[in-house]
């Protein structure tokens, strides 16, 4: 027999918690307002036990379920970022079914039930609280104990009626403004770029030429700024982006930065580009 209060919150109680848990090993932050609303959907969604599911398509709810558990907490915060907060949340379900798995010969006869990422445990309520936070402890230690990488930024830009989304890696030595305006400058890899600006202007910037440009309308925009490396001087070729956005906690906030072009590779799949603190 189904205490349906016992299901909903056992279930609404383990999503905040594992979702929090994702929160902290991905190092994203979220609001008391989302993470109480993606509880109550986890808390919500545990119904389904009553409908006798088989368990190969429990299973395959479990994905959009979970992922859209981990995009109402957090928001869209580009796929890279999605995916890692969603292994997380998987991490954490993992656990607590390996947990119960082995208690199994004890909880079983008390008609507990692990389905598809849905639990149910008719056991004193100060149990599932203890083992819940000691799930959550291990991976909390598991984050701690992680190396921390440096601090990232997330854009999109626009240009040429295409976009794209990248990871910059905050520089604190780098103080590149425009001479003119004081814009601040985003040092971009040329290959970031490829499919949003045309080939010849792209190749112009990269080598910091911008007037060997040809189109009138992409003559405008750009612009050259002068640098001073470990290495001597140098120019970089800039443009003005039709838009560029900051993504942070899923939101998005416009920021009127000029982006240079580099045609050298800077951090791999880690970043592609370089932005200052003011950003």
């Amino acid at each position: 027999m189904l205490y349906l209060d016992v299901l909903v919150l056992l279930n609404a109680g383990i999503g905040a918690v594992f979702l929090l848990a994702a929160g902290k090993l991905a190092r994203r932050k979220t609001s008391r307002w989302r993470l109480t609303l993606s509880a109550l959907a986890a808390g919500g969604y545990s119904l389904v036990l009553l409908l006798a599911l088989p368990g190969w398509l429990l299973l395959l709810l479990q994905l959009p379920v979970s992922l859209g558990l981990v995009l109402l907490c957090y928001g869209w915060g580009g796929k890279r970022e999605t995916l890692r907060l969603l292994f997380c949340f998987w991490g954490g379900n993992l656990l607590l079914g390996a947990v119960l798995g082995i208690l199994d010969q004890w909880l079983a006869p008390l008609g507990a039930l692990s389905r598809g990422g849905i639990y149910y445990v008719p056991v004193e309520p100060v149990v599932l609280v203890l083992v819940t936070i000691g799930c959550y402890l291990v991976l909390w230690l598991v984050g701690k104990f992680r190396k921390k990488p440096a601090n990232r930024l997330r854009f999109r830009l626009k240009a040429g009626q295409r976009e794209v989304e990248f990871t910059a890696l905050v520089d604190t030595g780098n103080r590149l403004q425009d001479p003119i305006t004081g814009r601040s400058v985003l040092v971009v890899q040329q290959k970031v770029l490829q499919n949003c600006l045309p080939s010849a202007v792209l190749e112009a910037l990269s080598q910091g030429r911008p007037e060997q440009i040809q189109s009138p309308d992409w003559q405008r925009r750009c612009g050259v700024l002068p640098i001073r490396t470990a290495g001597g001087t140098g120019l970089l070729g800039t443009f003005r982006p039709e838009g560029l956005w900051l993504l942070k906690e899923g939101k998005t906030e416009r920021v009127g930065a000029l982006v240079a072009v580099t045609p050298q590779p800077l951090g791999g799949r880690e970043y592609q580009a370089l932005a200052g603190e003011q950003l």
